[in-house]
């Protein structure tokens, strides 16, 4: 992976961002309207692997959540990270928060455990490396 990294911010984009939660939806038939989602509904496997997110450096994997929240800006995305996989320093358009679900990162030297978050200014470059053991589950939001 080069060190010059840069992720591709067009999923967590307002209008095209919400097109392609729907289109997933109604490709594998998720009903959501006027009701609760879970990720164990009928056909969200499906829709996940739709949402996938795509160029992420070796280790990585994460989706966006579909979640199709009308006149929003923010996109929600979880993120499963192989024990030591490094994602390099980089920057993003907009902030971003991220929670660490299970296991940990690291980042600027500090340890973020389970229940642990970073927030990330729009334009701030940084970067990370999941724990050794296990690895590192995280849900993150841009807005």
């Amino acid at each position: 992976m080069s060190p010059t990294w840069k992720p591709d911010d067009s999923v967590a984009e307002g209008r095209t961002g919400l097109r392609t939660i729907r289109a997933a939806l109604k490709k594998h038939r998720v009903n959501v309207t006027k009701r609760v989602i879970t990720s164990r509904d009928p056909g969200m496997e499906q829709v996940l692997w739709e949402l996938r997110r795509e160029g992420l450096p070796p280790g990585f994997r994460s989706w966006r959540l579909p979640i199709p929240v009308e006149n929003s800006p923010s996109f929600p995305f979880m993120t499963v990270a192989e024990p030591g996989a490094i994602v390099p320093e980089h920057s993003h358009q907009k902030d971003l928060l991220r929670v660490i679900i299970s296991g940990s990162i690291i980042t600027n030297g500090i340890e973020l455990k389970s229940g642990d978050w970073m927030y990330v200014p729009a334009g701030v470059t940084y970067g990370y490396m999941a724990g050794l053991n296990p690895g590192a589950i995280s849900f993150h939001i841009y807005w």
